[in-house]
């Protein structure tokens, strides 16, 4: 079987959009849609360099106009927040009373009880069980709360 050149381009074109999974930033998406304009030309008999001519410019127009776009729905490969750092902002329930010579309690989250400190310390007597605060970080194994809530900073 003999592959016709439009069929070669598809084909690199696909493999750039399996690569793209192991490599983030949707950089090789980008290539690989630029494979597909080629491969456009190819079929249409336009000779090799305008193949090649179709394919950077159909990869950089999807490169300055489509990345943007899909970077922004989230295709940028940083991870979402997970683990403690996912736990910033969060409401947690107080569990055990504080103490106000060292700050200390215990708040629950998501099922899981917590050892706390109190930013305030001098509010620890006020802070009732079952009262909600906010986690505003968290220090090894210690959410740091508030009584007031406060934007996460990232």
């Amino acid at each position: 079987m003999q592959w016709e050149m439009w069929q070669l381009w598809i084909a690199g074109g696909l493999l750039l959009l399996v690569l793209e999974v192991f490599v983030p930033g949707f950089f090789l998406a980008c290539l690989g849609l630029g494979s597909f304009g080629g491969a456009i030309a190819a079929y249409f008999e336009l000779g090799f360099e305008w193949e090649i001519t179709i394919a950077a410019l159909t990869g950089l127009l999807a490169f300055l106009f489509l990345r943007p776009f899909a970077l922004k729905l989230g295709f940028s490969g940083n991870e979402r927040l997970s683990g403690v750092e996912a736990l910033i902002g969060q409401e947690c329930m107080v569990t055990a009373p504080f103490d106000s010579q060292t700050g200390l309690g215990r708040c629950k989250i998501d099922g899981d009880d917590w050892r706390a400190m109190l930013e305030e310390r001098e509010q620890a007597q006020s802070i009732a069980i079952g009262s909600v605060l906010w986690i505003t970080r968290v220090d090894s194994n210690t959410l740091i709360v508030s009584s007031t809530h406060k934007n996460p900073t990232t």
